[in-house]
C-alpha cells in the first residue's frame, strides 16, 4: 500500500510540473504566436483575443497551481504524520481533479485560439510549432548524447 501511495504521489507530482504545453501562450522555452504576427498575418482584433484567452489562461493555471502547491505541503505533512490512508487518498483525488480541471481549461483555450484563427494562420501556426518541436528535440539528443559521453569518460 505504502508502495501505491507513493508511486501515486509521484506520478501527481510529475504531472503537476509538466509546464502546461499551450503552444499559444507566452513562455521561456517556446516562442508565443504574438512574435509571428506578421508572418501569419494576425489581424489587430485577432492579436487582441488571443490575448485575452492566454491571459485568462495564465491567470488559472497560476491559481490552480498555488493550490496545488498549499496541497502538496499537506499532503507532505499527512505522509510524516502517517495520516489515515483514506484521508491521504482523499488529498491526492483532490490534487488530481484539480490537474484534469487544468488540462481541461489549457484544451478548451487551445480550441478556442485555433477558432480564432483562420485555416491558412492554423496550417502555417502548427508547420512552425512543429519545425521548432524538431529543432528542439534535436537539441535535447544532442545534449543527452554529451551528457552521456562526458559519464562514460570518467
Amino acid at each position: 500500500m505504502k508502495r501505491f501511495i507513493f508511486v501515486s504521489i509521484a506520478i501527481i507530482m510529475g504531472l503537476m510540473f509538466i509546464r502546461t504545453n499551450v503552444s499559444f501562450a507566452e513562455n521561456k522555452t517556446r516562442k508565443s504566436i504574438f512574435e509571428f504576427k506578421q508572418e501569419l498575418s494576425l489581424t489587430d482584433k485577432q492579436e487582441t483575443n488571443l490575448r485575452e484567452i492566454v491571459t485568462k489562461l495564465q491567470d488559472y493555471l497560476t491559481k490552480k497551481q498555488k493550490e496545488l502547491s498549499g496541497l502538496r505541503v499537506e499532503l507532505n505533512k499527512m505522509i510524516a504524520d502517517k495520516a489515515n490512508l483514506g484521508q491521504i487518498r482523499a488529498k491526492l483525488n483532490n490534487m488530481g481533479r484539480i490537474q484534469a480541471d487544468a488540462t481541461y481549461e489549457d484544451i478548451a483555450s487551445t480550441r478556442a485560439i485555433e477558432k480564432e484563427l483562420t485555416e491558412v494562420q492554423l496550417s502555417k501556426w502548427r508547420s512552425m510549432q512543429a519545425e521548432f518541436s524538431k529543432n528542439l528535440k534535436q537539441a535535447q539528443e544532442a545534449q543527452a548524447a554529451a551528457v552521456k559521453q562526458k559519464v562514460g569518460e570518467k
